[in-house]
């Protein structure tokens, strides 16, 4: 699967006339190997080899991801240590096993040709700075954000997975919202489900909130509870990690809602689905944004929407493309993007519904299937 990935970087190389590319984020480094961890991919265009260089106590979970994604005669592992190991090393034994001392900046220096020209993402500074003495240093990092934004079918499989464990968990959770549990509670049940469920993590801090708590975004859970004598909104937004996806959804529900309640959330919903609607190949994310915004403005409520419509997900949760007003990137087959606009009133509460969504040849599919009107 990631052969095709790797490809990609040596087509890149090609058409940008450079001597090699760098790579040194670690979701980046995930994207094109399997390996998550720390350490530099660096492709040589004078001999075509890739080669993941990695500190030494990461060699040999990154040798075993690397036999997992069938790419361990594909790629040379290197292990590098900045200061030696005086005790010595019991990888020795490993007959593919290379222990490199120094620094990874002298490391990546030694691999190529003084002046030439080196694409490099740049979240390192010290990495860029020692390069630049040596090399024309270009920074490919938006590209390589670009390449994860257009997921391949295994990947969109990857995040319908984390997005049914993230699903299975909050409907436990609804099940246990009774008078006197608390935010922190609801979040601890919906990030055990996850793990049971088989996520190797949640995508972010899980969300809960109750009451007034709604009205902020990025709530956090807390010790408030659920009180028995009144009907309270209810928010929760949460995302698992499966095989290094992600997947990000929001609810808001209410037993006994009001009525200004249910105008508010009738209004979001449409919101979120007009804006559906909205998504196909080529359309900006700003006129995607416009179609949500005109939605909540028709019914006075556009002032209560102060964050983006939505983002990327993949293997971070938030990824390329933004949703937002400014934000003129036109939308391709195969994107998969969040569709939450929420409405926060100060005093009162808050209502978000957020859609997981994948950009089709036709238009969209929407990846979450779990209930969005929820209020009675």
């Amino acid at each position: 699967m990631r052969h095709a990935l790797l490809q990609k970087l040596r087509s890149l190389a090609e058409q940008r006339n450079t001597c090699g590319i760098v790579v040194s984020t670690e979701a980046s480094i995930f994207y094109f190997t399997g390996f998550r961890g720390p350490g530099y991919l660096v492709y040589r265009v004078a001999d075509g080899s890739f080669t993941l260089l990695v500190p030494a106590l990461e060699f040999l979970r990154a040798k075993k991801a690397l036999a997992e994604e069938a790419l361990d005669d594909y790629l040379d592992i290197v292990a590098f240590t900045p200061y030696g190991l005086p005790g010595g090393l019991a990888l020795d034994a490993t007959d593919d096993y290379r222990l490199v001392t120094g620094r990874a900046s002298d490391i990546i220096s030694s691999m190529f040709q003084n002046g030439c020209k080196l694409l490099v993402e740049t979240d390192s500074i010290t990495l860029v700075k020692k390069l630049e003495k040596a090399f024309t240093v270009e920074d490919v990092s938006e590209t390589v954000e670009d390449m994860r934004a257009t997921k391949e079918p295994w990947e969109v499989e990857r995040i319908e997975v984390a997005t049914e464990i993230a699903e299975a968990a909050l409907n436990t959770a609804i099940s246990n919202l009774e008078a006197g549990i608390s935010e922190a509670e609801i979040a601890a049940i919906i990030e055990y489900e996850m793990r049971r469920r088989g996520a190797i993590d949640h995508a972010f801090p899980t969300i809960v909130a109750f009451g007034e708590n709604t009205v902020y975004p990025h709530a956090e859970p807390s010790s408030r509870r659920i009180l028995g004598y009144k009907p309270q909104p209810v928010l929760i937004d949460l995302g698992a990690i499966y095989k290094g996806y992600c997947s990000d959804i929001t609810r808001t529900l209410m037993d006994g809602a009001t009525t200004e309640f249910r105008r508010v959330a009738e209004a979001v919903h449409e919101a979120v689905y007009t804006a559906i609607d909205a998504i196909r190949p080529g359309a900006s994310a700003h006129e995607v944004y416009e179609v949500a915004r005109r939605v909540l403005a028709s019914n006075g409520l556009d002032k209560y929407f102060i964050h983006s419509l939505g983002h990327g997900v993949g293997i971070e949760v938030h990824e390329k493309p933004r949703i937002s007003y400014k934000n003129e990137i036109e939308l391709r087959e195969g994107m998969v993007v969040t569709i939450e606009p929420g409405v926060y009133i100060p005093g009162k509460f808050g209502v978000r519904i957020e859609e997981l969504v994948l950009v089709t040849r036709s238009g969209a599919k929407v990846l979450s299937r779990f209930p969005s009107i929820l209020w009675y």
